[in-house]
């Protein structure tokens, strides 16, 4: 890693056994940045926790597999493989292997994104692995829309609880990460997104934040494809970014990030929702 990234690898290999009497195992992937953990799980790309300790984001990314588990379950995948992981996962975890430990990241604290490059980040996608994996990419605004279309754009902009954002924030942080993750692929294949979309960035921005989702969404699977077909090993180098100028990605590293910042975002957003229907509902009763 250059000193402009600069993170310790841990090099020995941890297993955890776990008291539960099923044979699921789960490997995973820790980062450490300023008081901040985050846990993902290897073979599973889109989980992922974070933590201010590192038992406590194990613990919360053991919650999520469950969760990704049980909505993966709930659609009509093709990937036999991760339908039998879902079902696995959701029997019980018996094992957890650490592939990769990456501390001391020197940028990352609470208020960053993740940032780790994993080994596993550097292994080849197989074509059955990518097609589900643009599958999941393509269910998520449509999980989106199901939570927030009910709402008018007065309660989207409500600020519902103090400490966090509005829906429209967070959906508005979705469409910004979305535009980030395509910046990844580089300048020819960023200016070939708008002509895949067929828009300008003006009109773009001029749409609603739902439809500028799936227009981006839309675009992203475009490139991905491309990216897969000619360059899918490639390592990628975010220039653009002054405080993380060296940071190194790979198509796996962009569609890990793209499916768990959704998800992270689309969770909180159904938080939100919840406790803007109990407030409804409190209301209506009063």
């Amino acid at each position: 890693m250059t000193e402009n990234f600069r993170e310790k690898r841990k090099k020995k290999t941890k297993v955890f056994r776990w008291s539960l009497n099923n044979l699921a195992e789960l490997k995973i992937n820790l980062e450490e940045g300023k008081e901040i953990f985050y846990a993902h799980a290897a073979e599973f790309l889109g989980c992922c926790a974070r933590a201010s300790t590192k038992e406590a984001a194990i613990e919360a990314l053991l919650k999520d597999v469950r969760k990704y588990s049980e909505w993966l379950l709930s659609k009509d995948f093709s990937k036999n493989d991760y339908i039998l992981k879902s079902k696995g996962f959701l029997a019980g975890i018996n094992e957890l292997e650490v592939v990769e430990e990456i501390t001391n990241i020197t940028q990352q604290n609470a208020s960053t994104n993740k940032l780790a490059l994993f080994k596993t980040d550097h292994e080849e996608i197989c074509e059955e692995d990518f097609e589900f994996y643009l599958e999941v990419i393509k269910s998520l605004p449509e999980a989106l829309m199901r939570i927030v279309f009910q709402f008018s754009k007065e309660q989207r902009e409500l600020k519902i609880l103090e400490e966090k954002p509005t829906i429209n924030q967070l959906l508005a942080k979705i469409y910004k990460s979305q535009l980030f993750y395509i910046s990844r692929f580089g300048a020819e294949l960023e200016e070939k997104f708008f002509g895949v979309i067929n828009l300008t960035t003006d009109e773009l921005e001029s749409l609603s934040l739902y439809e500028r989702i799936f227009k981006v969404q839309l675009g992203a699977i475009a490139l991905l494809r491309s990216k897969y077909a000619n360059h899918a090993n490639e390592i990628l180098i975010s220039e653009k970014l002054p405080e993380y100028p060296k940071e190194q990605w790979t198509i796996k590293k962009i569609i890990r990030r793209f499916i768990e910042h959704e998800r992270e975002s689309i969770n909180e957003i159904r938080s939100l929702v919840e406790e803007l229907e109990r407030t409804t509902a409190t209301e209506e009763t009063d």
